[in-house]
């Protein structure tokens, strides 16, 4: 008998194909025809997904919504079901490859939410391999490498008997980023692009007829020697046109240039439809081609195209900005009575970690502090009461930050399980509405991304932060506090506006904003040179924790003025090693802590740090005056009667 273990909670993110699709497997028949072009594709993850929860089981075992599965972890059974071609067949085939190769036992995989819409491009059936794969990894402390959990959810899934390419396996890489794969034979190559301008796509299910089966019985009927020159120019279209297509794609997207992407989506199902309709009906797609010609769409998007094997069953529609995507979506969902939703590819950052220190005690909150954590207190966002704690991580992820590193006391860390890691008894879940069902999925998806860092002793801010040191490694990251809540001024959050200016300078980076005189004591104090002429950026000359006014006046003033931390950093490694000296030699402040300010302050002759003025206000929740001050604020933005 297995031992009951924990439960592991996984999350599988789904990917959409932004052009290339089908050249994957093409050029596995490289192998038999060394003409054939190797296959090229630009790909990302997005944030559409499956999140279960997996322990070790006797047999083999799934369960999600009406589906339910078990059978024998032996192989003749896993063989048999793998050969069936039902929806099992997948995980079926996965767990006989990880049962020949590893000698596993059998898991359970219980998926609470699954997000991907099934069979309609966006990779579920590998969603599906590369969960099993990952939960079998985990559970089995098989350590295996980001390369080998894509190689044997590759070969799980066809041992399903499926025609997937590489392709698929992308959501298994931890970055976010969209990538670009060149499959050489059974080798794959994978490159981040760093997209300089967001895309905001419409996926559509067009809720047709398609027949998969035949699409790819017709288009590998081309391979691996062309018969005729249809076959040829298919093979032309996966090939050498797919190859430039991709080129000019990767160029488009690195320089920002969102219409030639739009462009070139049309230009790709135009290429497809000349090539493939002839060797296949199905490629015909009359819904798809009605929707892509809909005029109202093509005034609010710069180009369509189908996804997956292609013909009638998704599409993806890349709309000029937000808004417009949300005009495509209702147009698409009320007046097509199709199924859609958005997805936003995000630029990439050169910060892809953030750290947030939420150890420390509530000393001015007091007696509330013995029960609540400041992190937790409740604010008002977007019509959402919430904690604080979750606001920033949201903010983090929707800036693209993809590692988040609480600082925190031991005995706390069940509290913030149940807001990150945990899932919702079946009781409470069964009283969410969908639209709640999917922000719980999101916040699962998001904590995902947590880390926990604890801090038995609390000996100062710098010392929380130098606890995360082996978390950061030799990358830079973002630094928040977990008792103060952000606002901007603009439509750039603050955090993406010290993330910005990272990207430009990759050097660390004070956020700063004017303080007055009385609030001298409150904040580590600087002063400097401006770079600029609009007074925004600044290369740090002074700082100072918590000056007395004597001192501040004489040395710190710029322009009659006073700045404050803003309580935004961006830090580099050696913020950590000017930290460990400190710790090392006991130079503790006159609280006997460890300051982080003295540590940014010990560096300043060695490196060149800079500063921002960030156009916001910062709350410290950590008083009831400014926490008062934040629900007012908050409030007040949402027009609350």
């Amino acid at each position: 008998m297995y031992k009951v273990c924990e439960k592991v909670n996984i999350f599988i993110p789904g990917r959409i194909g932004l052009i290339g699709e089908l050249s994957d497997w093409a050029s596995e028949y490289k192998f038999e025809n060394q003409d054939i072009t190797v296959g090229r594709v630009i790909t990302s993850k997005i944030d559409k997904g499956i999140f279960a929860t997996v322990c070790k089981s006797e047999t083999l075992k799934f369960h999600m919504e009406e589906y339910s599965f078990e059978c024998g972890m032996n192989e003749d059974e896993l063989d048999s079901e793998a050969k069936s071609g039902s929806f099992y067949s997948y995980f079926c085939g996965t767990a006989l490859h990880m049962l020949r190769k590893y000698n596993v036992g059998g898991i359970y995989v219980d998926v609470l939410y699954n997000t991907l819409p099934i069979q309609k491009g966006l990779a579920s059936s590998a969603a599906i391999c590369s969960l099993f794969v990952k939960a079998f990894n985990e559970l089995y402390d098989l350590n295996l490498s980001e390369n080998e959990l894509m190689d044997d959810a590759y070969y799980g899934e066809r041992l399903a008997l499926s025609s997937c390419g590489r392709l698929d396996q992308i959501v298994l890489k931890k970055e976010s980023s969209l990538f670009k794969m060149i499959f050489y034979e059974d080798c794959v190559s994978i490159t981040p692009i760093n997209v300089k301008k967001e895309l905001n796509l419409v996926v559509v299910n067009l809720m047709a007829k398609k027949d998969t089966k035949k699409i790819l019985s017709s288009l590998r009927n081309c391979y691996p020697f062309a018969k005729n020159p249809k076959q040829k120019r298919l093979q032309e279209m996966l090939g050498d046109q797919n190859y430039q297509l991709v080129e000019e794609m990767h160029q488009a997207l690195s320089e920002g240039d969102i219409e030639k992407v739009g462009e070139l989506f049309t230009e790709s199902q135009l290429l497809m439809d000349q090539a493939a309709i002839p060797i296949c009906s199905e490629y015909k797609a009359p819904v798809l081609h009605s929707v892509i010609e809909d005029e109202y769409i093509k005034k609010l998007s710069y180009g369509a195209r189908g996804m997956g094997s292609g013909g009638d069953g998704s599409m993806q529609i890349l709309a000029k900005d937000k808004k417009a995507q949300q005009l495509i979506l209702k147009y698409v969902t009320e007046k097509l009575n199709m199924e859609a939703f958005c997805c936003n590819i995000k630029p990439a950052h050169k910060i892809k970690k953030a750290i947030i220190p939420v150890a420390g005690f509530a000393t001015r909150l007091y007696p509330v502090s013995r029960a609540l954590k400041k992190a937790f207190l409740p604010i008002y966002d977007q019509g959402v009461l919430k904690p604080l704690i979750l606001k920033l991580v949201e903010d983090l992820d929707e800036a693209g930050i993809e590692e988040i590193c609480l600082v925190i006391n031991k005995e706390d860390q069940a509290e913030y399980d149940k807001i990150f890691k945990d899932t919702l008894p079946k009781k409470y879940y069964q009283k969410l509405d969908q639209k709640n069902l999917e922000y719980d999925f999101n916040l699962l998806r998001i904590g995902a991304k947590i880390k926990y860092v604890i801090q038995d002793d609390t000996l100062g801010f710098g010392h929380a932060v130098y606890l995360c040191k082996d978390f950061v490694k030799d990358d830079p990251a973002l630094m928040i506090l977990g008792d103060t809540y952000y606002k901007s001024n603009t439509d750039i959050s603050c955090i993406k506006q010290v993330i910005a200016y990272y990207d430009e300078i990759e050097k660390n980076i004070i956020g700063i904003h004017e303080i007055d005189e009385d609030m001298l004591d409150r904040y580590g104090v600087l002063t400097g040179v401006w770079t600029d002429s609009n007074k925004k950026l600044m290369t740090v000359q002074e700082l100072v924790e918590k000056p007395s006014l004597e001192y501040a006046s004489k040395n710190l003033k710029l322009d009659k003025k006073y700045y404050g931390n803003f309580g935004i950093w961006a830090i580099k490694n050696d913020v950590f090693t000017s930290l460990e000296e400190i710790i090392l030699n006991k130079n503790v402040s006159s609280t006997n802590e460890y300051e982080f300010v003295d540590a940014l302050a010990r560096i300043l002759d060695k490196s060149d740090i800079k500063a921002l003025k960030i156009d916001g206000t910062s709350y410290d929740v950590g008083n009831l005056a400014s926490y008062q001050e934040t629900l007012l604020s908050t409030i007040d933005s949402d027009k609350l009667d």
